[in-house]
């Protein structure tokens, strides 16, 4: 069964370490950049990211 809550930061910041990830793939393959220029670039977008979650705004136990 799946979940009937909406999406929470936590999944919203998982989803977009996954988005950048694929982007550097896509542009890539599509564009033909470098992957030298591509994956840095998607891993830094998903570095802010994960630091965003757990320096900036730490899970909580609600």
């Amino acid at each position: 069964m799946l979940p009937t809550d909406a999406p929470t930061r936590p999944d919203a910041l998982l989803a977009l370490i996954a988005a950048s990830l694929l982007a550097a793939a896509v542009a890539t393959a599509a564009f033909g950049l470098p992957l030298r220029v591509t994956a840095p670039a998607g891993s830094v977008v998903g570095a802010v990211a994960i630091a965003d979650g757990v320096f900036r705004n730490p899970p909580t136990a609600d």
